[in-house]
């Protein structure tokens, strides 16, 4: 066997050093400005980070997160607290991501990335070849370090004994000297001994014990092979020797004593597109091949394989056979040259037919999906007897086991409708033993999936806006809780589509009763149809929606206190309360005029993590016990903000020119001076007022970033829009104009400094607004659709489908097909009225934008242009709905600040606006 060479490189991290980890329970907040700030640049803004992916230890005393910059490296952090809840050590691993805790919380691994400056300074194709991942090992109790070079995964044993890294070495004897070759190495955590096996593709770990699967890598001269390994005693055992060129897909039970193993016949090609099911349990010597009759049908190499309802059936997808086809040869006569089969070979037509289920370009977006997807089958391993769920690709099997059951959708009835009605299904509840199916409901919208108690036995819905319950056991439904006046889906539906319901809180562990939701409270019905508020009426009462924070496993007990989540809709503000059952007693743990969000529930050990936030407050972790008394912060992530001027964020409110009460949130400076009149940057969609006390996300993109134009003194607003079917149009000058006259009126706005921006939907309502005021003084539309008659037979050509369904009952609100009344299509379409317009205007389209033709843009762009209207469009190569390039982003963000600041403030001569750039061509 070759030698390898094996690079590793320790380091010991000290603790960061916030001061209140010195006996103070919490870190201070950046809640008030203090010092001298200064104005964010747009690269202050790419400085400022958020947490992507976190991990916790079974105990949740262990967290490992990473802080990921707009641009830059990210830095991976492990916090670990006492059972007091404070913190006793932290550690940081220079550009770790994606951190995997072990179960016990004795270590944590992340990978790490080349840094960025690397990357940009590679050019030759060696330089980049030795930018390299690595996966850094980090002792929890220590902080150190140890380095594994060159390895894309790396994974902990169920019994956290041991580190499983898949990692490139290179080999050093005579015969393959240089070499490289995939390694798989088992690192004993406790005392850093290692074992490898070479030659290695892929792993998987048994959530439970020290069983490690793995499969090699084929070569011409070799065929991949299936092993176990237990990495307690290092013994091993090979389970399939000939897997072909195939990958297989593996998957250990819960006790990690059985796998279950998708491998191709021996000798397949990596392209192999059927699998055989093979079972492994501990103590036996060999494999077993599980054999399965199901003519014209086959287990998919797509299909994935898992254990289900204690471990008694194994979950695989299978896939109608295909014919392959033969490619022709080439011709050999010159008759051949005139075969009619040989030429209609090579041709490339697509047929769109008017009875098509969907249209060409839904079926081209979904080909690649359609390929992959599976129909669902069940092996019992206790009965050895399989069970098809499906017989249909395009169905949808909902198989958890947690429940008793499994539930189908079926859309395939209502595909045709999509283009101009929206997506429906039929629910049928599916016997897992037997594949019986029952029809629950027949063409309810597609967010209703239904709530199945975890028996099995009901299935509650909503329907026509009503709640229904659904039998197995009679196979029938019935509406239930008819006398209630309340309503279960949303109060204030604006569109010409059905309301979205409210939904479901879960069942009790027993199947006894379920919670669902109106718009305030929260009731419990048992399946007789007997029902109590267990809020009693308090939400309303309030104007708070209580919601259930549903735990990561299991059900509710009899008599086991919810633990709640509130939104108040007067205040904005939210909490966390606890309501117990017996007697109805609703329990404030915390609330107030912040947003507060659940991050992670430990529930054996009710340790929870969770953020608190506002306009100022990034959210920022903390930990604490159920009671929420003493919570400790343990992130902090951007300390650099106290060095900004941020600002404080208001609600405000105003009436509609129709009469209609609005809401919205007005941001102004850390320096503002209530004797001054300021320019307002007007940022808006539908319904921003909720958002009073969220955290500004910190990043360049397509939309303004509120805290840098604060600093750029502009005041930030962001009004609610109230829309009348039909009009959607008018109903963005309704809301409008009135909230600029209020703060114009009341001294903060500057009357000739009003900009008005948005993107996408508010995109068009900023190119319709204009046409029909000049209180803006300036306006960005990004992505507008400008004319709704070329519009509503349009594709959104990143799914495939049809605009139509949009503009008669989706967002574009005018509620009738336009081959019936074409009037409302023309009336709020700002391209024909353009000749209204004196704003200047500033539109932004990507040229490959899968959301809204980009013809939109050209088309008002030509319209105002042949009116002498001053418009300058920013075309972006390449690019979608939104700006993916960050030059690109960067230099919209730069262009749409001096836009503003030369209409509004006067201030600088964009010569790109008041002059052009001639057409430049890019490599």
């Amino acid at each position: 066997m070759a030698k390898t060479q094996h690079i590793v490189s320790l380091a010991v991290l000290l603790p960061l050093t916030f001061a209140s980890w010195q006996g103070v329970t919490t870190l201070a907040h950046a809640d008030e400005p203090s010092g001298e700030q200064r104005p964010l640049s747009v690269s202050d803004i790419m400085k400022f980070r958020e947490i992507e992916r976190q991990d916790w230890s079974d105990s949740g005393l262990v967290y490992a997160y990473d802080a990921v910059p707009d641009l830059g490296d990210p830095t991976g952090y492990v916090v670990r607290s006492t059972e007091q809840l404070s913190v006793s050590n932290q550690w940081e691993v220079e550009r770790g991501t994606h951190p995997r805790v072990s179960a016990n919380g004795a270590y944590v691994v992340f990978t790490q990335r080349p840094a960025l400056l690397a990357r940009e300074q590679a050019e030759t194709d060696e330089e980049k070849k030795a930018l390299v991942t690595n996966q850094v090992l980090v002792n929890v109790a220590t902080g150190e370090q140890t380095v594994f070079e060159n390895a894309e995964s790396a994974e902990f044993t169920g019994s956290s004994q041991t580190l499983v890294v898949l990692q490139t070495q290179t080999l050093s004897d005579a015969e393959d000297d240089g070499k490289e070759t995939p390694v798989l190495v088992f690192v004993d955590v406790n005392t850093g001994q290692q074992r490898s096996v070479q030659n290695v593709s892929q792993f998987v770990v048994a959530d439970s014990g020290d069983r490690v699967a793995f499969q090699t890598k084929a070569t011409d001269e070799n065929p991949g092979e299936v092993w176990v390994r237990n990495t307690s005693n290092n013994s091993q055992l090979e389970l399939i020797e000939n897997t072909g060129k195939a990958k297989a897909a593996m998957s250990f039970d819960e006790a990690g004593d059985s796998i279950a193993i998708l491998a191709a016949a021996p000798d397949s090609d990596k392209d192999e597109e059927t699998r055989q099911l093979f079972v492994w349990n501990f103590g036996e010597s060999e494999v077993s091949s599980v054999a399965y009759e199901r003519d014209g049908w086959a287990i998919s190499e797509h299909s994935r394989v898992s254990w289900l309802y204690d471990d008694t059936a194994i979950e695989v997808g299978f896939r109608p056979l295909t014919e392959e086809s033969e490619d022709l040869p080439k011709p050999e006569t010159l008759e051949d040259l005139y075969s009619l089969e040989r030429i209609l070979d090579d041709r490339r037509v697509q047929v769109w037919h008017g009875d098509d289920d969907r249209i060409s370009t839904h079926q081209r977006e979904g080909y690649r999906r359609s390929q992959r997807a599976t129909a669902e089958s069940l092996y019992w391993v206790d009965t050895q007897s399989w069970v098809h769920l499906s017989d249909d690709v395009e169905l949808s099997t909902w198989i958890d086991d947690d429940y008793a059951a499994a539930m189908q959708s079926d859309a395939t009835p209502y595909l045709r409708e999509i283009t101009w009605n929206g997506f429906f299904h039929d629910i049928y509840h599916v016997n897992v033993r037997t594949g019986e199916k029952q029809l629950v409901a027949e063409k309810v919208p597609s967010w209703q999936r239904g709530e199945m108690s975890p028996n099995g036995e009901y299935i509650a819905f909503l329907q026509n806006e009503k709640l229904n319950l659904f039998s197995a056991e009679t196979s029938t439904s019935q509406e239930i809780g008819s006398g209630i006046d309340v309503s279960w889906v949303d109060e204030e539906n604006d569109r010409p589509q059905g309301a979205y319901g409210y939904g479901f809180g879960g069942w009790l562990a027993d199947s006894s009763a379920f919670f669902v939701y109106d718009r305030f409270d929260i009731w419990q019905f048992n399946a007789q149809g007997d029902y109590q508020n267990l809020t009693s009426g308090q939400g309303r009462e309030t104007e708070r929606s209580f919601r259930i924070v549903e735990k990561d496993e299991g059900f509710y007990g009899a008599n086991e206190a919810l633990f709640l989540r509130a939104y108040n809709e007067d205040t904005k503000g939210s909490g966390f309360y606890a309501l117990n059952r017996g007697n109805q007693g609703l329990y404030e743990l915390v609330a107030g005029e912040k947003t507060y969000e659940l991050v992670h529930w430990e529930n054996e050990t009710n340790v929870i993590y969770f953020t608190e936030e506002d306009f100022r407050q990034f959210p920022d972790v903390q930990i604490t016990d159920f009671g929420f008394a003493e919570p400790t912060r343990i992130t902090e992530v951007n300390p650099q903000q106290s060095d900004f001027i941020w600002g404080d964020a208001e609600l405000v409110t105003w009436e509609s020119t129709v009469g209609e009460e609005l809401e919205g949130i007005l941001i102004k400076p850390d320096n503002y001076d209530p004797n001054r009149q300021y320019p307002v940057m007007v940022y808006y969609y539908e319904k921003f007022s909720q958002r009073l006390h969220q955290f500004n996300q910190m990043k360049v993109n397509h939309r303004p970033n509120f805290p840098f134009y604060l600093g750029q003194e502009y005041l930030v607003f962001l009004p609610d829009i109230n829309f009348r079917v039909g009009a959607p149009g008018p109903s963005a000058t309704e809301s409008l104009v009135p909230a600029m006259e209020m703060l114009v009126e009341e001294g903060i706005a500057d009357p000739d400094g009003l900009g008005l921006h948005g993107h996408s939907w508010s995109g068009y309502q900023t190119a319709f607004v204009v046409t029909e005021t000049d209180i803006f003084d300036a306006a960005v539309a990004g992505a507008p659709v400008s004319n709704m008659t070329s519009a509503y037979s349009g594709i959104r050509w990143g799914s495939g489908l049809a605009r139509q369904f949009q503009y008669e009952q989706g967002q574009s609100r005018l509620g009738v097909n336009m081959y019936e009344d074409i009037d409302p299509y023309i009336e709020n379409s700002p391209v024909f009225f353009a000749d209204r317009i004196n704003t200047p205007m500033l539109i932004q389209f990507g040229d490959e934008d899968g959301a809204v033709p980009w013809e939109q843009g050209i088309e008002y762009y030509l319209a105002l242009r042949r009116l002498d209207k001053p418009v300058v469009m920013l075309q972006y190569e390449g690019e979608p709905h939104h700006l993916q390039q960050y030059a690109n982003k960067v230099d919209y963000t730069l262009k749409m600040l001096e836009f503003f600041d030369y209409h509004l403030k006067g201030e600088g001569s964009p010569s790109w606006w008041l002059e052009g750039v001639e057409y430049q061509a890019y490599d």
